[in-house]
């Protein structure tokens, strides 16, 4: 019988470590999600970086043009232009600011869980532990020669 409860208590001390193998993981991966989002913000806030440049210079441009001009004719058209651009300016700065409080709020998130992680003895920039777990890998380790490969397979 003291067999028995020693198995029992073995089964639950691995029931108990999986799902701390599990909240771990599930953790890394909130961290991650976190991460990813952040890196396509820091993406898109470049990309509105460049656009505003753009813009600037295009504003200067104009601006350059408006003051050359001789006649009043001419010199409305490059104002009309100049006007199109600010509101386009004013757009992009928008949308800058909303992109960077975006950024601060991914950072917040990360700080958090980056503390959570940490006080459990974790480094999320270190762990590797595979989120498929091995049955993934053992699906397609007998498959790493595809063989050749036939353009007239393909149906399209």
């Amino acid at each position: 019988m003291s067999e028995d409860k020693a198995m029992n208590e073995e089964i639950m001390a691995e029931d108990w470590v999986d799902e701390e193998d599990k909240a771990t993981t599930a953790k890394i991966g909130v961290y991650r999600h976190w991460q990813f989002t952040l890196r396509d913000l820091q993406w898109k806030a470049e990309e509105v970086e460049y656009n505003l440049e753009q813009q600037r210079y295009e504003r200067d441009v104009l601006q350059r043009l408006f003051e050359a001009a001789q006649d009043e004719r001419e010199r409305k058209h490059w104002q009309k232009l100049i006007a199109k651009v600010n509101k386009g300016l004013s757009i992009t700065e928008a949308k800058q600011a909303k992109l960077a409080q975006k950024a601060a709020y991914c950072e917040a998130a990360l700080a958090l869980i980056r503390s959570d992680l940490e006080a459990e003895g974790i480094d999320p920039d270190t762990w590797e532990e595979d989120f498929f777990g091995d049955e993934f890998e053992d699906e397609f380790e007998d498959e790493e020669d595809f063989g050749d490969f036939d353009e007239d397979e393909i149906p399209f």
